[in-house]
């Protein structure tokens, strides 16, 4: 862990709207494909319930929230289920996104399913599994056609896998 690692998290929930993030399983699958994309962080990730997770990150965020870097206040989804609001301000001090604007914009317009489907493609793919296996193994997540078609151009937009478009 690096003090940089602290600022990139933070830049990265400052640069949403609102200057916030809506839940922890959102931020790691944003954080997975930055990282994927190039954003210069190196979190080591495995593949947990909803895609990628990382221990490491999860670690990094509790000290962002005892620096007051970050603020992570529980919330209650209408099903009744709690999630994270993570928030963070900009600063001067927080470094430039830089070539990650673009990425980081593609991942904010998108909802929190095709996060994650997108990041659980993509982590089947770094897996080794083929583009069908990968879209199969994606597809016994909470995906349907709509969803599935986004997560994927995600991916290629993302500049991850150009063959994305193979898979369907």
């Amino acid at each position: 862990m690096t003090t940089e690692s602290l600022y990139w998290l933070a830049t990265i929930i400052a640069s949403h709207p609102n200057h916030e993030v809506l839940g922890r399983s959102r931020l790691q699958k944003t954080i997975w494909l930055l990282q994927r994309a190039g954003l210069p962080t190196d979190y080591s990730y495995s593949l947990h319930f909803y895609g990628p997770y990382s221990e490491e990150l999860r670690s990094i965020v509790r000290l962002a929230v005892q620096l007051r870097l970050v603020t992570e206040t529980p919330s209650l989804a209408l099903d009744g289920t709690e999630y994270f609001v993570l928030r963070a301000e900009s600063s001067e001090t927080l470094p430039d996104l830089g070539r990650m604007r673009l990425p980081l914009q593609l991942l904010a317009e998108q909802d929190s399913i095709v996060v994650e489907l997108a990041a659980s493609y993509d982590a089947f793919r770094k897996m080794g599994l083929s583009s069908r296996e990968a879209l199969l193994s994606m597809r016994a997540k909470k995906c349907d056609e709509c969803h599935e078609a986004r997560a994927l151009d995600l991916v290629q937009k993302l500049g991850l896998e150009t063959v994305a478009s193979e898979a369907a």
